[in-house]
């Protein structure tokens, strides 16, 4: 429960820049104000180690409680802007967080205020274009709608859902889609971006394997895209199983997760 492992993974540029020119990300999702050491020193050291050209905050980083501090979540956030370039997405804490003002106050409107004046690009249905190490690449941050993160949904997510918000992806830049929920696999496949990163099943609980776990968040038992790497035609999907958790504060077999991935690199 103390612990966290980091995961390497190496993927193809698919052709949108030359193999070798490549760049590494860091990739950290659902960490719920977790720390791992006094102001999480212990996880700033091993991103430290990797020495990635961006980060990619996947979304999570706070718990959205009524009267909840958002430290230490953006104090990291916050830290980790200082030495890299620092992308955030937005998972459900964070959109539960606009979402009902009348419980939360004006604690969104903070969260915003802190990314920004830290120097974050946080992105709530929007895109950004970025050159790292040479290589054009250009992020998809999708804030999912309720609908889609509600328990008992089973129904498809459109990928008009995407388009409407996103646009098409852009052929000349390798895309990376920043996507929450890592439920609708397909549909981030259709939408056709290189990469989907996603997070939000905190690994299913108890580890069944190397992608299964026992039960996600929206009530899903057995799950069969718990974490890991998935392959979809020309697209991938990496689910992290999170570096913290919230409401069921247990995990067996399915230890905490920093993703480290080297993109076109050789």
């Amino acid at each position: 429960m103390r612990k966290f492992t980091t995961t390497y993974y190496k993927l193809s540029s698919n052709g949108k820049f030359l193999e070798g020119n490549g760049f590494r990300l860091a990739f950290i999702s659902d960490l719920h104000n977790m720390e791992f050491g006094p102001d999480n020193t212990v996880l700033k050291a091993v991103i430290d180690e990797a020495a990635p050209d961006l980060v990619i905050i996947g979304g999570d980083q706070i718990v959205a409680k009524p009267g909840e501090n958002l430290d230490p979540g953006l104090s990291f956030a916050e830290r980790l802007a200082e030495e890299y370039q620092v992308i955030y997405g937005c998972g459900n804490h964070e959109y539960r967080l606009k979402l009902y003002p009348e419980q939360y106050g004006d604690l969104y409107e903070k969260l915003r205020e802190r990314l920004k004046k830290a120097g974050i690009c946080y992105l709530e249905n929007e895109t950004a274009d970025l050159t790292i190490s040479g290589c054009p690449v250009r992020i998809y941050g999708y804030a999912m709608d309720r609908t889609y993160y509600n328990r008992f949904y089973r129904g498809p997510l459109p990928v008009s859902e995407l388009t409407d918000h996103l646009g098409k992806p852009d052929p000349a830049r390798y895309g990376i889609l920043l996507a929450h929920h890592p439920a609708y696999l397909s549909s981030y496949a259709s939408y056709g971006a290189d990469l989907t990163l996603s997070g939000h099943y905190h690994g299913g609980v108890v580890g069944l394997g190397a992608h299964r776990g026992l039960v996600t968040p929206d009530f899903r038992l057995f799950s069969k895209n718990c974490r890991g790497l998935f392959l979809t035609g020309g697209t991938c999907q990496i689910i992290s199983a999170g570096t913290g958790e919230h409401t069921i504060p247990v995990r067996i077999w399915n230890r905490r997760e920093l993703i480290i991935t080297d993109i076109g690199k050789p």
